[in-house]
């Protein structure tokens, strides 16, 4: 049908021959398809080398500046572009304040955990050191039964 329809625009038979031996095998997909499609292709072919998958690292931000040159404060001669970079000033200090928060949020949980491994662990080893001393105390009395 678009065969058609280009031979009606152009009126030559040249480019639906030339349109007709140069089919693909596969299907047209979008950009994301043959990007991934290529990528495998890409790590297929060196099948030995390793691969490495690691997470994301968290974003690092700078510390704040210990001086501040160009202080900005809400006076009277303020120019149009103070409020932006008041706004950009903030949001990097707020990021900066949230990403400290939370790793310190995790550093309690983690703490948190590791204490509650070690009570654990030293509940189990009281509980075995009890049954270690049951076992011990009935072994002790077959022994003494047996040589009566």
């Amino acid at each position: 049908m678009s065969g058609e329809k280009r031979r009606a625009d152009n009126g030559s038979d040249t480019e639906e021959q030339s349109t007709s031996t140069t089919v693909d095998a596969r299907p047209k997909g979008s950009k994301l398809v043959s990007k991934q499609r290529s990528q495998v292709e890409y790590l297929m072919k060196n099948i030995d080398k390793p691969i490495d998958i690691s997470t994301p690292e968290k974003p690092m931000l700078r510390p704040p500046p210990d001086i501040v040159l160009n202080v900005r404060g809400s006076s009277a001669g303020a120019g149009s572009s103070d409020f932006s970079i008041y706004r950009d000033l903030r949001r990097k200090e707020n990021l900066r304040v949230k990403l400290m928060e939370s790793d310190a949020a995790q550093d309690s949980a983690k703490d948190k955990f590791i204490d509650e491994i070690e009570l654990l662990k030293q509940k189990d080893e009281e509980k075995t050191a009890k049954n270690r001393a049951k076992r011990q105390k009935r072994k002790n009395k077959n022994k003494s039964v047996k040589e009566k």
